[in-house]
């Protein structure tokens, strides 16, 4: 097998591109969350913190009618915004949290990419941004929202609701949704239309806002366990339990319609990965690193070659792999692969030219053509062509300088590239590159045939020897149509490429050596592909059917069934044309019939949708801890026979079960029963072929506290429940900066060694607990086909955060005296899960002990005490220090944000871009060099307010402009790079 070249670049993997653009635009301590708001209903699979959190209110595609092309998840252990990737930055922006502030984060991008979903974890309070629309219920009461959870800002339309876990709340401002409890959340952005062409009108502006809310709603039915969710979806269950201690996880779970669709192969149904080294820190990895694939085969693990898994391994994997080990389990497919850091994209290092390239047809060449810029080197400079470095044949003279060009004799079909290559260095940029000529062909497909024509429509002949024509379908991969290029194309030649069937591609592609980090690409694809239609369960509907295809279609070309018959209720019985979202209501069907669609239009009818009916069923859980019971509560769906469920602890069936109180489990129904402290309790519903979770908790969470004690480097972790607990359960585990994290199922019990069974005040010492190392504690679960583990808290040896800081406007008579802006009310306040010594941190205002320290409030900080800092104005510097340890660190650090107003304006010129004008419009007077503004999509990063001028401030009426070449999304004003002062969406619609 011929190993890629070493010269391959990390800017140009389809990870690193997939990463960059599944989002527009959160605290490093793996939590202890007790999720005071009311418990999310924790996942169904073995996954430990941060991750754990970050995917509970992510929904499976489907619960959104929808595919996703990408799920990006990625720890976070930072202290600013310049250490966080550009997907978490997207995080702090849209949940307006700090950096320190994020534990994990995960980035979701669906196919149609209508919205963008991103979820945190981390010790941030509920954000409080956007105007309330729904508070989830507390548990057990039936009333509506807690008075002490109710937000300032509710209406009395304000929606009381069962659908989200107890105290989260909706809330939507205008540009994102947010659904949120303490310490998770999740932010929606976006809901316009798909990009892709539809029979259909554009989306208005108010479907684009119902479709964002709708989303958030999913992601909050989601955390509750309301809906199905990601991680607890066929990929999920095999890939996170395996790769959740990594740093980075991406997963695929629709490789056909995923970002990499020329390097998957069509064998291969879904994949994951997981990176021990996040991809935009490979710049930095010293040796080599390990990184694992999850992959599930389209058919049988055994029918994917070790070839085939290697070559996805290598084309997908943002590093170099040196080393490989595949095996198969469950069907699935793992590769374990060793990898060192690629060769870099560095156009920082490479010189600013800027390089345009055409294509002349008449002459069959493409010329690159210096514009403007510095020269480079001609030593640095390296032109491809056809799989060949033919840099010597076509350069002339020491450097490539403003006003010289490169011609290169392609003919009517080739491929070629200019790029700079420092190979001391390793590093490169892609100046340039043309694959010629796509539009001398045209595609015919013929469904009713299932027949593919490529025609040659250029007017004089070609060379097609470095081209092949590729089919991928149902029987895998092959080379077809060889007469069509293994020589001389003619004009009006053409291939017909046979047996395509639904869902299969097609691709002309190049058969040759691509310079590294250029893609083979492709001159034509195209793929036929079948209408989407979604099958789903609602509470109030029952099964719906929804059409969600790419382009019209006669209703009665879709037949529905239940178990192989035609349905009462046909699409063609309401819609002549269907078009996209239209929904067809079958109503409550019987529990474990099969639902399919079959589109008819094709000559053999084929299933576009098939699901087997289970219960839309939620149950919610609350634990007792006094009584040592949980109440187990309907919560929304179809009412069950209580002989078909069943309450597990710790996957054992707890001595009381719903049948001993109940005949039906309806609505308002509940029942309870004994389970211990500290275990996994979940309901499942038995009356199908395979159990399926209705709702479950991992039972007093809080039971455990810990005190750090820096000189001997030792953590004590202490039981703090009510009720005795078994001990061997329990697992707790050291994890430090860089290591990876959450294999904690084969460690023995630290508990156990030292106690038969836990009560209130029994603790453990865990020694070698450095300053960086966090102490995590797990409830472990053995079943027969494996074991489970929830974390319930993790200890940081230093504070991750210590103090959060709340301020509060206090209006006109509060300006200070030096003229500036509102002055405001600071308060600090404890939210650091470990327990601490007061006198251990200290406050200072602008670099100066502040007059009152939390040791003149209290000895002891264990959680939610808080300091008033009086009034402070713009500009002042909050920080706190912890002098616990042999160093003084900074756990907390604010700037009181200054209080200005701006306009914003967009003026189209007579072409597709324009200008966006920024106006300050009141309000405190800004250090210019302290300004930046951002447009999206069109700037990259921040810019300077006043770049190259000597303007000292920004003050009412000054202006900046930003020239734009496209129709701007967003325009945003930061102040010192992290803190948002205004924001501003462009309405296409209106």
């Amino acid at each position: 097998m011929v190993r890629p070249s070493r010269r391959r670049f990390l800017g140009g993997s389809a990870l690193t591109l997939a990463a960059l653009t599944g989002v527009l635009d959160p605290e490093t301590d793996p939590h202890a969350l007790g999720h005071p708001n009311g418990s999310p209903a924790d996942l169904d699979v073995d996954l430990s913190a941060p991750f754990a959190d970050a995917f509970l209110p992510v929904p499976a595609g489907d619960a959104l009618s929808t595919t996703y092309a990408t799920v990006i998840a990625d720890r976070v252990d930072a202290d600013a915004d310049e250490e966080l990737s550009y997907r978490a930055r997207s995080a702090t922006e849209r949940l307006e949290v700090e950096a320190d502030e994020l534990s994990a984060t995960v980035s979701v991008t669906p196919s149609d990419r209508g919205v963008n979903l991103v979820t945190a974890t981390g010790g941030f309070d509920r954000p409080d941004r956007g105007a309330t629309l729904a508070i989830g219920e507390p548990n057990g009461d039936g009333g509506g929202a807690a008075d002490d959870e109710t937000p300032a800002d509710a209406t009395t339309e304000a929606e009381a609701t069962d659908d989200l876990p107890a105290g989260w709340r909706l809330a939507d401002d205008g540009e994102t949704a947010l659904v949120a409890g303490d310490g998770v959340a999740a932010a929606v952005t976006g809901g316009g239309p798909s990009s892709s062409p539809r029979g259909r009108s554009t989306a208005s502006g108010d479907d684009g806002t119902d479709r964002r809310i709708e989303t958030a709603r999913a992601a909050g039915r989601a955390a509750a366990a309301e809906t199905d969710r990601l991680a607890e979806s066929p990929l999920g269950a095999a890939a996170l339990p395996r790769l959740g201690g990594f740093e980075t996880v991406l997963l695929i779970p629709d490789a056909a319609g995923g970002p990499f669709p020329t390097a998957v192969p069509d064998s291969v149904d879904a994949f994951a990965a997981g990176f021990e080294t996040a991809p935009e820190d490979l710049r930095d990895l010293k040796g080599t690193a390990e990184n694992a694939y999850v992959i599930r085969p389209a058919d049988e693990a055994d029918d994917l070659t070790d070839e085939t898994a290697e070559r996805l391994v290598r084309s997908v994997d943002p590093a170099e792999p040196v080393e490989t080990a595949i095996t198969r389990t469950d069907g699935i497919v793992l590769v374990d692969a060793v990898v060192e850091a690629p060769p870099e994209l560095d156009r920082e290092a490479s010189p600013d030219a800027e390089v345009r390239s055409r294509f002349d047809r008449a002459t069959g060449t493409v010329t690159f053509e210096h514009v403007e810029g510095e020269a480079v080197p001609a030593t640095e400079l390296e032109v491809w062509h056809d799989g060949e470095e033919v840099s010597d044949a076509v350069l002339d003279g020491e450097e490539f300088t403003a006003g010289d060009d490169i011609t290169v004799e392609t003919g009517l079909i080739g491929t070629v590239t200019l790029r700079w290559f420092d190979a001391d260095a390793n590093a490169y940029d892609t100046y340039a590159r043309e694959r010629v000529d796509r539009e001398a062909f045209a595609v015919d497909y013929e469904m009713a045939s299932e027949t593919l024509e490529f025609t040659y429509e250029a007017d004089r002949s070609a060379d097609a020897s470095d081209l092949r024509v590729v089919h991928r379908g149902e029987d895998g991969t092959r080379t077809v149509g060889s007469d069509f290029t293994d020589g001389t194309l003619e004009p009006d030649d053409a291939v017909t490429v046979e047996d395509v069937s639904i869902g299969d591609s097609v691709q002309l592609e190049f058969d040759v050596e691509q310079p590294p980090g250029v893609g083979r690409g492709s001159l034509v694809h195209y793929r036929a592909r079948p209408p989407q239609v979604w099958i789903r369960s609602r509470v109030e509907e029952g099964t719906t059917v929804r059409y969600d295809g790419e382009e019209s279609r006669p209703a009665d070309a879709f037949v529905t069934l239940v178990d192989g018959e035609t349905t009462d209720a046909q699409f063609a019985d309401e819609y002549d044309t269907l078009s996209g979202d239209e929904e067809l209501v079958l109503g409550e069907l019987p529990l474990g019939s099969t639902v399919a669609v079959e589109w008819r239009e094709p000559d053999e009818p084929v299933v576009v949708a098939e699901e087997t009916v289970v219960p839309n069923t939620r149950a919610t859980m609350e634990y007792d801890a006094d009584a040592g019971e949980v109440t187990v509560q309907h919560r929304g769906g179809r009412a069950l026979p209580a002989s078909q469920l069943e309450l597990q602890a710790g996957r054992t069936p707890t001595d009381a079960q719903p049948a001993d109180e109940l005949d039906e489990f309806g609505p308002d129904d509940s029942f309870t029963a004994p389970v211990p402290a500290l275990s996994r309790v979940r309901l499942v519903w038995t009356g199908g072929d395979r159990e399926h979770h209705l709702g479950g908790t991992t039972t007093a969470r809080d039971a455990v506290a810990a005190t750090y004690d820096a000189d001997a480097e030792a953590m004590t972790v202490e039981y703090v429940g009510s009720r005795p607990v078994d001990p061997e359960r329990l697992r707790v585990s050291t994890s430090g900066a860089g290591e990876r994290r959450g294999r904690e199922r084969d460690q023995e019990s630290a508990f156990a060694a030292e106690h038969d069974e836990l009560t209130n005040g029994d603790a453990i010492t865990v020694d070698g607990v450095g300053l960086d190392d966090t102490v995590v504690v797990s409830v472990h679960t053995e079943f027969e086909n494996g074991s489970a583990t929830s974390s319930v808290a993790h200890f940081s040896a230093a504070p991750r955060r210590g103090f959060v800081v709340d301020e509060e406007a206090r209006g006109e008579e509060a300006r200070d005296e030096r003229g500036g802006g509102k002055a405001s009310e600071t308060t600090l306040r404890y939210v650091d899960e470990v327990r601490r010594d007061a006198d251990a941190f200290r406050v200072l205002i602008d670099g100066e002990p502040a007059a009152v320290q939390p040791a003149d409030e209290t000895d002891r900080l264990t959680g939610g005490e808080t300091l008033s800092l009086s009034d402070l104005s713009a500009g002042t510097t909050v920080a706190v220090e912890w002098t616990g340890g042999d160093e003084t660190r900074t756990v907390t650090e604010h700037v009181i944000a200054p209080q200005a107003t701006f306009e914003v304006a967009y003026e189209p010129d007579d072409g597709e871009g324009g200008v966006v004008t920024f106006a300050h419009a009141g309000g405190d007077a800004l250090d210019a060099d302290r300004v930046d503004v951002a447009v999206e999509p069109a700037t990259e990063g921040l810019r300077p307010w006043a770049p190259d001028t000597d303007v000292d401030e920004v003050t009412d009426d000054d202006e900046t402009t930003v020239t734009v070449d496209t129709e701007p999304r967003m325009a945003v004003v930061v102040f010192r790079e992290r803190e948002v002062l205004y924001r501003q969406s462009f309405d296409r619609d209106g």
